[in-house]
């Protein structure tokens, strides 16, 4: 089987088009659903986490705060990358036999008999799916950081080993691939793995309250509000800034209603 047929039977055949009772062995139903159920809600919990740290991240504070004025901002987002991390070793994790995870609700579809008979080649495509090589090497990085950093502080660690530090996009990158795994074993529905629904209010994108809560921070800043501030000396000012910077001034202004500086 190609990997081409493989991810037809996975995403066409079955996906949101054939409910759990139809494909799981009665005697089997009630737990899948559970533990199916269980792995939703945390891929929702890191989902969700990802998306704050995403926003944090792009957020322009260098320009409002000095560096040792912005603790809190700091701190939340190491703390939130944390829990991603510890999310997401969860999910991956395939060690400890009491443990639900992906990877063990996928092997108990495919090798320990939950599905029924009439199913094989999705069996088989399920048997042949794997996260991809790259994230496999990004999952262990996750594992290391959650052992040595997160988790535990191994003195040996503090002195001698070095641990790889993760970047948002690589956690990005290990949770979709999580995700994709997961939707290939979801059926009946397509599963919204995030607190932050998509839609539209009166014509407009709903407006996440972390949005929300930064813009109030930029708003009323002095550096959004320079060209006023400093209104006589603003276009001597601006001949000796880098055009980037009023790149991304006006980017903010425009947003406020503001006219470009």
């Amino acid at each position: 089987m190609n990997p081409a047929s493989t991810m037809n039977i996975l995403s066409s055949e079955y996906f949101n088009t054939k409910k759990p009772e139809e494909v799981i062995k009665p005697e089997f139903l009630e737990t899948y659903k559970a533990l199916h159920s269980d792995i939703w809600f945390r891929l929702v919990l890191v989902h969700t986490n990802i998306i704050i740290l995403e926003e944090v991240e792009k957020f322009p504070f260098e320009r409002i705060y000095a560096p040792m004025d912005n603790i809190f901002w700091k701190m939340v987002y190491w703390n939130f990358l944390y829990l991603s991390i510890l999310f997401i070793y969860g999910l991956v994790d395939d060690t400890g036999s009491d443990t639900n995870t992906i990877l063990k609700l996928k092997r108990k579809l495919w090798k320990e008999g939950w599905l029924k008979d009439e199913h094989e080649k999705y069996r088989q495509a399920l048997k042949k799916s794997d996260l991809h090589r790259d994230v496999k090497k990004i999952r262990k990085k996750v594992e290391l950081m959650r052992n040595k950093a997160v988790a535990h502080q191994l003195l040996r660690s503090v002195t001698n080993i070095k641990v790889t530090g993760l970047s948002l996009l690589e956690i990005r990158k290990v949770y979709d691939e999580t995700e994709k795994l997961f939707r290939m074993f979801s059926f009946g529905a397509d599963y919204l793995t995030t607190f932050y629904i998509p839609g539209v209010v009166d014509g407009k994108p709903i407006v996440k309250d972390v949005d929300e809560l930064l813009d109030l921070i930029v708003k009323n800043s002095p550096w959004l509000n320079q060209p006023e501030r400093r209104a006589p000396f603003w276009p001597a000012i601006r001949e000796h800034k880098d055009p980037k910077d009023i790149e991304e001034l006006n980017f903010w202004r425009k947003k406020f209603g503001l006219p470009d500086a």
